[in-house]
C-alpha cells in the first residue's frame, strides 16, 4: 500500500512537471530565437535527461565497485536509449492515431526531415561505438572513449542550433506562471523551468525508489532491474512531453525530444559510466544494446526509404521491447513458452514492417 502510494505521488509529480516543462521550454526557444528542431531536440532533451542520469551515475558512485552497483549504472545507462526507441516510438505512434484530425495527415508525422536523419543518425553511430567500447577491452580506447563521445555530442548541439527553423510562437499558450504581461519575461520563464524541473527530477526519484522496492520483492536481476524497471520511471519525462507536443500537433517538437535524449544518452550518459566503470558488457548488456540498435535501424531505413514515419512502423520497432523481460524469464524460470512468445514477437515486428512498407509503396 505505501509503496503505490508513493508511485501514485511520483506519477503526478512527474504529469505535472512535464505540462509545466513543456510550457516554459517553447517560450525559452522564443526567447533565445531557437528553431523547433533546437527547442526539441536540445533544451528538451537536456531537461529531461536529469533524471535518468542520476539514477545510474549514483549506483555507480555510490557503490564504490560493487559489481550489482556497477549492472546497475550500466543497465540505466544502456536502458533509457532501449526504452525510448520502443516504448517512446509505441507512445509516439498512439498519441498520433487517437489525436488525429482532419486537417493533419493521420497517415504520417509531420517531422522535419533534416532534423531527424541528423538525430538518428548520430544516435545510431555513437550507441554502436559505446558498445564496440564494451566489447574490444583496450586500453587506449578505453581512454578516448569519453573525449571521443563528448566531441560527438558537442558537434551534434553546434548542427542542431546552426540549422535553426521557424521561430515563430505558433499561438502558444500563456506561461502558466505568469500573470500580467502577454509575452513573459525572462525570469518568469526561467522560474517556471526551474519549478518544473524539480518536480520532474523530484517525482522520477521517488518513482524509482518505488520501482525498485518492487523489483526486490520479484527478487530480479540487478542489471534487469536497470535496464527494463528503472527507465520506465526516469523516461517518463521524455514520452510525457511528446504526448502533450503531439495533442498540439507539434510532431516536430515531440520526435525531437525523444531523438535529442537518445543522443544524449549515447554520448554524454555513457561517457561519464565508461570514466567511472571498467565497461564490460555481459550478454544481456549486448542483448539490450543489439536490441536498441534493431529498433533504431528499422525505424532510420524505413525512413531512409521512404522519407516519411508512419504510426505502424513505429510499433513494428517497439515490439522488441519485450524481448529482454522474455529472454529473462526463459532463463530464469527456465519457460520454453518464453522463447516462443519472443519468437512470435519477432515475427509480427518484421511481418507488421513489410505490410506498412507495402502501403506506403502503394500509397499515391
Amino acid at each position: 500500500m505505501r509503496v503505490a502510494a508513493l508511485m501514485i505521488l511520483a506519477l503526478l509529480l512527474v504529469l505535472f512537471g512535464a505540462e509545466l516543462f513543456t510550457n516554459a521550454v517553447e517560450w525559452l526557444g522564443v526567447k533565445l530565437k531557437l528553431g523547433q528542431g533546437a527547442v526539441g531536440s536540445v533544451l528538451a532533451a537536456l531537461g529531461t535527461a536529469l533524471p535518468e542520469t542520476a539514477v545510474p551515475v549514483t549506483a555507480i558512485l555510490l557503490g564504490r565497485g560493487n559489481q550489482a552497483s556497477q549492472e546497475v549504472g550500466i543497465g540505466g545507462i544502456l536502458g533509457a536509449p532501449f526504452l525510448l526507441v520502443t516504448l517512446g516510438s509505441l507512445i509516439i505512434a498512439l498519441s498520433l492515431l487517437l489525436t488525429r484530425k482532419k486537417v493533419r495527415n493521420p497517415a504520417q508525422l509531420m517531422i522535419q526531415n533534416r532534423a531527424f536523419h541528423r538525430d538518428m543518425g548520430t544516435f545510431l553511430v555513437a550507441y554502436s561505438f559505446v558498445l564496440i567500447s564494451g566489447i574490444v577491452q583496450v586500453p587506449l580506447l578505453h581512454r578516448a572513449a569519453p573525449f571521443l563521445l563528448l566531441l560527438v555530442y558537442g558537434w551534434f548541439v553546434w548542427q542542431t542550433i546552426r540549422a535553426g527553423g521557424s521561430t515563430e510562437s505558433e499561438e502558444l499558450h500563456p506561461l502558466y506562471l505568469q500573470w500580467k504581461a502577454e509575452t513573459p519575461s525572462g525570469t518568469a520563464v526561467g522560474f517556471q523551468l526551474t519549478l518544473s524541473l524539480l518536480a520532474i527530477v523530484g517525482g522520477a526519484h521517488l518513482l524509482s525508489q518505488g520501482v525498485e522496492e518492487i523489483a526486490t520483492i520479484w527478487n530480479l536481476p540487478p542489471f534487469v532491474l536497470s535496464a527494463i524497471l528503472i527507465p520506465l520511471a526516469t523516461e517518463l519525462p521524455e514520452t510525457l512531453n511528446s504526448v502533450v507536443w503531439i495533442r498540439q500537433g507539434k510532431d516536430g517538437l515531440a520526435l525531437g525530444n525523444i531523438t535529442g535524449a537518445m543522443v544524449f544518452q549515447s554520448t554524454v550518459v555513457p561517457a561519464i559510466g565508461i570514466s567511472l566503470t571498467r565497461w564490460q558488457l555481459n550478454g544481456e548488456a549486448l542483448l539490450t544494446g543489439g536490441l536498441t540498435l534493431a529498433a533504431g535501424g528499422l525505424i532510420y531505413g524505413f525512413f531512409r526509404l521512404r522519407h516519411k514515419l508512419v504510426p505502424g512502423i513505429l510499433i513494428a520497432a517497439s515490439l522488441l521491447y519485450w524481448l529482454l523481460p522474455l529472454q529473462t524469464v526463459a532463463i530464469r524460470y527456465n519457460l520454453i513458452v518464453a522463447w516462443w512468445i519472443a519468437g512470435a514477437l519477432t515475427l509480427i515486428a518484421l511481418m507488421l514492417s513489410l505490410q506498412v512498407s507495402r502501403q506506403v509503396r502503394s500509397a499515391p
